[in-house]
């Protein structure tokens, strides 16, 4: 993998900053359930003014040496099932996704549970009328309507905090919402090699990542610290007990522990102590964060085409849970904590190979 200086920070209203983050994946069963209008991290209803763009100077360009990345299968070409997509509204985040899943697929279906002329048993009984041989679900609503409605196999996709409520009557697989965390410190450390510590703060039920996050700290030579928070007060409490042991804090889209105020509080903390945030869309470097290390909608797209594959094929008892994606982009605020510029990382859309020297 490698990586390339470009530069990023666009003026966007802080109100575009919270219609990114109720885009974001999330939800969770422990959790309240999220409603149609905040699939991602619901947080309260809050005016934000805009705040003046920050002068950039002109990025100078990174190109570490390439990383070798674990390939995932990628959809077969010869073989499309007939799918219906599934949306839990028109928000950006889901959209883009489902527009890359048009390319790969003939024609597909699309419902938009947003949308109020039908009810979710409505568009789900039209799925099952139409023939279609699996659904794609797009964020946490989309993928709890189709645990419950679906009379054919499910893959849901952009859902960080994730499990269903009962015992499903088709197979219900799921894509991962974030890049490969080993892929992310990688990224991370090339951009900043002087970072040592990383910090994170999650909601209950995330053994499987604190796992991941471990091993992957530990295979960069990077020390991981967690702390499990019950709301978002006590992240801001956790975060200030943390910051100054701390050169870099992972930021996951858990809305159960997160706020639009709670992060804004963890921003000026961080840059009091030169703690460089890390944010899962990089539409939050906004708030002050220092680097983005998103998901790509054409790997999202091809991840869960693949999965739908395995499925339909009958081969689903051995397609995991979660199937990790492949890719990043990661993205840098040079005007943040001293930073030298803006990186972007992943594969070139156009050959599906790593992107090279420019």
């Amino acid at each position: 993998m490698t990586v390339r200086c470009i530069l990023v920070l666009r003026s966007i209203s802080m109100r575009l900053l919270l219609a990114c983050m109720v885009a974001a994946v999330a939800g969770c069963a422990s959790a309240p359930p999220a409603t149609e209008d905040s699939p991602g991290l619901p947080v309260p209803e809050v005016e934000l003014k805009p705040e003046p763009p920050v002068p950039l100077e002109e990025p100078a360009e990174i190109v570490p040496e390439p990383t070798p990345l674990i390939l995932h299968k990628h959809a077969d070409e010869t073989f499309a099932p007939e799918a219906a997509i599934v949306l839990s509204d028109r928000s950006t985040a889901y959209q883009s996704v489902a527009t890359e899943l048009a390319r790969l697929l003939d024609q597909p279906l699309v419902y938009n549970l947003a949308d109020r002329s039908q009810t979710p048993e409505d568009a789900f009984s039209g799925v099952a009328e139409s023939g279609a041989e699996v659904v794609i679900a797009i964020g946490l609503a989309a993928a709890q309507a189709a645990t419950a409605l679906s009379t054919v196999p499910v893959v849901y996709c952009q859902v960080f905090n994730f499990k269903t409520q009962q015992a499903a009557s088709v197979p219900i697989k799921g894509v991962a919402a974030i890049p490969p965390l080993a892929i992310q410190v990688q990224a991370w450390k090339e951009f900043d090699p002087a970072l040592r510590t990383i910090g994170a703060i999650l909601g209950e039920g995330h053994d499987a990542l604190i796992a991941e996050a471990t091993g992957a700290t530990v295979a960069s030579g990077v020390e991981f610290h967690y702390r499990i928070a019950g709301s978002d007060r006590e992240t801001l409490y956790l975060f200030k007990r943390m910051a100054p042991d701390i050169d870099g804090f992972w930021l996951f889209p858990d809305n159960r522990v997160l706020s639009v105020p709670v992060l804004r509080q963890l921003a000026e903390i961080a840059a009091r102590h030169g703690v460089r945030i890390a944010v899962f869309d990089e539409r939050l470097l906004e708030l002050g964060a220092s680097l983005s290390t998103a998901a790509v909608e054409a790997d999202i797209a091809e991840t869960a085409l693949a999965v739908a594959q395995q499925v339909v094929s009958g081969a689903h008892e051995t397609v995991p849970d979660l199937t990790p994606l492949n890719d990043l982009k990661l993205r840098a605020n040079s005007s943040r904590h001293g930073q030298p510029g803006a990186v972007a990382a992943g594969k070139d859309e156009s050959s599906g190979a790593p992107r090279g020297r420019p």
